[in-house]
């Protein structure tokens, strides 16, 4: 995925890429969730959606912004909210990869 700066910067983008996307309002809600979980732990992120596959990821803790610094208690809470979703919701399965100092959250709806 490429890095969209000025998305990263506004998380109102990130909510119309997830609001206009095809996907079910269930998983919409629960999408705008974590991207506001995302959000308030100030973390740089990015989204794409297709088909059925929601990409984000997360590229950095603000105020540093340095590609593959995050501040831990940050990306835990992070984490965490991605981990209660998924418990909650038997469709909402996701593979979390380390790409180039980035983390890469895969979800397959």
């Amino acid at each position: 995925m490429d890095i969209d700066i000025e998305q990263c910067r506004e998380n109102d983008k990130i909510k119309e890429i997830i609001s206009s996307s095809e996907l079910p309002i269930k998983h919409i809600k629960l999408l705008l969730r974590l991207s506001d979980a995302i959000y308030i732990n100030a973390i740089n992120y990015n989204v794409s959606v297709k088909d059925k596959q929601v990409t984000i990821l997360l590229i950095s803790s603000k105020p540093e912004n340095q590609t593959g610094v995050f501040n831990t208690i940050s990306l835990t809470n992070v984490l965490y909210r991605l981990k209660e979703i998924q418990k909650e919701n038997d469709d909402f399965k996701t593979i979390c990869k380390v790409e180039d100092g980035m983390l890469k959250v895969s979800i397959n709806i």
